[in-house]
């Protein structure tokens, strides 16, 4: 079996203009299946009016909230580390209370980021994971500039490979609250989608969120 229908010994691969295009269009099929690479993008933010033209200032405490220890230590160190390239002070939550973070957590992070002179807290957690399967199929270049051309070269071989991908979408919540008031100054809500290794996923999440903050005039 040819891994590419339209090109086989029947149909060898002449590299005129059209071949060109046919070429190039089932190598970036192959392409975006082999690599599948993972992307994150924000789908909405919100700005709190009564903070209106509040940016981060003094010092943040970054707090990554996951039941998994590793991974709440890697979002608040890539974070702080993003942060300072910004030049933002900041201090992870995981120096202040170790161990997991327990359900009831709201108070003892609001009084950690007072204690140690926090006037912001950055906040990231999964809120939603979907199984997700995606069909794609192999793009066809288009031949001949009028219907006959168009019909004759497509009839005898209207099929289009198709592959089907599972992958899995996390949704995340992350939001900036006003440590003296407890409000919620900002807010967005990202989709992560094919997610390999989680160390290097979190160095592009945060530099997401860090770009969104810029968008929203709070950095």
């Amino acid at each position: 079996m040819k891994f590419f229908p339209l090109f086989n010994e029947r149909n060898p691969i002449r590299f005129t203009a059209m071949g060109t295009v046919a070429f190039l269009l089932a190598v970036a099929f192959m392409v975006l299946l082999v690599t599948g690479c993972s992307t994150t993008r924000v789908d909405g933010q919100w700005s709190n009016p009564d903070f209106s033209g509040t940016k981060l200032s003094g010092k943040i405490l970054v707090v990554g909230i996951s039941r998994d220890d590793t991974v709440r230590r890697l979002y608040e160190d890539e974070m702080a580390v993003q942060l300072a390239a910004r030049g933002v002070t900041s201090v992870r939550s995981h120096e202040l209370i170790a161990g997991p973070l327990s359900a009831d957590g709201t108070d003892a992070l609001l009084i950690a980021a007072r204690t140690t002179g926090a006037t912001m807290l950055l906040a990231s957690a999964v809120i939603d994971r979907q199984h997700v399967e995606r069909v794609i199929s192999e793009p066809m270049p288009l031949y001949g500039n009028n219907f006959n051309g168009w019909y004759g070269y497509y009839w005898p071989v209207t099929y289009t490979r198709t592959e089907v991908r599972s992958f899995e979408r996390y949704t995340v919540g992350t939001s900036l609250t006003d440590v003296v008031t407890g409000k919620i100054i900002w807010s967005a809500r990202t989709q992560t989608e094919n997610v390999d290794y989680v160390d290097r996923e979190i160095k592009a999440f945060a530099k997401v969120i860090i770009d969104a903050l810029v968008k929203a005039g709070r950095l």
